[in-house]
């Protein structure tokens, strides 16, 4: 068993000493709060149209800057995903850099997924573009207040076990 996969209660049963107990206590805690908001993510962008501008499209504007309309086809067609949630984790990874190119109906489709991504890994593992996008909030006028309640849920989430790991 890893010390990464050892649990708090294994910890104490095995002696550990209380700073590493209290800091798998902490991880856990942690943990279970982040499954908590990935449930109200999943509940609260259930139904969010998927956008024109896809992932694809958004490295696209990265790469070439301009995009002809038959490109941007060529490029969504690249991300065959209909809902949020049937984004891939490694899709994520390697395109950051969609906030900075989505549009407003992009960002909304895109956020879940990266938020619970993000959340997946917490709090040991998250990438700081769902995080800027969040706390640079560029298109929260089309959140509903579920919506928007999960945003800041997150930020504080983030902000209560950031220094503390």
């Amino acid at each position: 068993m890893s010390f990464e996969s050892l649990s708090a209660a294994e910890a104490k049963r095995r002696g550990y000493d209380p700073d590493t107990i209290a800091q798998l206590e902490l991880e856990e805690e942690a943990k279970a709060e982040a499954k908590q908001l990935i449930r109200a993510i999943e509940q609260a962008f259930a139904d969010i149209a998927r956008p024109r501008i896809t992932r694809s499209v958004a490295v696209g504007y990265d790469d070439e800057w301009k995009l002809t309309e038959e490109r941007i086809q060529q490029l969504t067609a690249q991300d065959p995903e209909q809902c949020w949630s049937d984004v891939p984790d490694e899709a994520m990874q390697y395109c950051q850099e969609y906030f900075c190119f989505a549009d407003a109906e992009g960002w909304q489709f895109y956020l879940p997924a990266y938020l619970c991504q993000y959340l997946r890994g917490f709090p040991n593992f998250g990438w700081d573009a769902v995080y800027e996008a969040c706390v640079s909030a560029a298109h929260v006028d089309l959140l509903t207040q579920e919506q928007l309640q999960c945003l800041d849920d997150f930020l504080a989430l983030c902000h209560k076990y950031e220094n503390r790991l």
